[in-house]
């Protein structure tokens, strides 16, 4: 049986691989709230299960998941890293597997913070413009619910965190750890979050100046977190999901990496 995991790799097994195919996936997810019904550790399997199959369906490498980065939620078992810190380390660990030999690398999001994802990208976007060495790079940030027809027509039907699905697909992945009583924030409270996912924010000012920075808590009125309706999950639905990602990221990924891989060998 092929090995697609990194981790599981040897020392001269990965220098065979480099031979032939530079290409790595690298997830990553947060230990972070998810309702009373969901583990703290969703987003972390999100990662780890859309990664091993990706990394099949393309035949490359896919690295062990990054499991801390950003949250911004404050309930009890949210470990929260501050973006610079997450971006820092991609950044470290990318720098680590270009001097081995890799050259194609996919940041694969298991979380879907804001904060999160508009700081990597501009990070990698300033690592690779400080560092012509990495010019040679193809860097990826595919956000895999975007890959999901399903899954972005619950997102735009107010779908976030918790809800239908997430939990659908951990029915589908892992239903074991699914606990079967499902519970939400209380009115108006819920109704907010399944609004805006940033409604469990409060900010606040010192002044009427414009470009004052806002003091940022999470509103005492969250006890649960859950953003979106999960009642209606089903496995039935997390298994359309998990087709539907792998089966539209693979082309789409595989495309990128083989033009990149066709203009680094044009400039040799």
């Amino acid at each position: 049986m092929k090995i697609h995991q990194l981790g599981l790799l040897t020392v001269n097994e990965l220098q065979k691989y480099l031979q032939t195919n530079q290409s790595i996936i690298i997830p990553y997810g947060v230990v972070e709230q998810h309702g009373f019904h969901l583990p703290l550790d969703t987003d972390i399997r999100n990662a780890d299960v859309i990664g091993l199959k990706l990394a099949k369906a393309l035949d490359i490498l896919v690295a062990p998941t990054i499991p801390y980065c950003f949250s911004g939620g404050m309930l009890a078992g949210t470990v929260n890293i501050k973006p610079t810190t997450f971006s820092s380390l991609v950044c470290d660990i990318i720098e680590s597997l270009h001097l081995q030999g890799f050259r194609n690398f996919i940041i694969l999001a298991g979380h879907g913070g804001s904060e999160v994802m508009t700081h990597i990208n501009e990070t990698l976007r300033i690592f690779k413009w400080m560092n012509p060495r990495y010019h040679d790079s193809l860097i990826l940030t595919p956000l895999m619910w975007e890959y999901s027809p399903t899954w972005v027509k619950m997102f735009n039907a107010q779908d976030y965190h918790a809800a239908d699905a997430e939990t659908s697909l951990l029915m589908y992945w892992s239903p074991e750890v699914v606990r079967s009583k499902m519970i939400i924030d209380e009115e108006p409270m819920f109704s907010k979050m399944k609004t805006d996912p940033d409604a469990f924010q409060v900010k606040t000012k010192l002044s009427s100046f414009r470009e004052e920075i806002p003091t940022t808590i999470q509103s005492p009125e969250v006890k649960v977190g859950v953003m979106g309706d999960p009642f209606p999950a089903s496995a039935e639905t997390g298994k359309i999901l998990d087709e539907e990602m792998i089966r539209e990221m693979t082309p789409a990924i595989r495309k990128a990496i083989e033009e990149a891989n066709l203009s680094r060998s044009s400039k040799l």
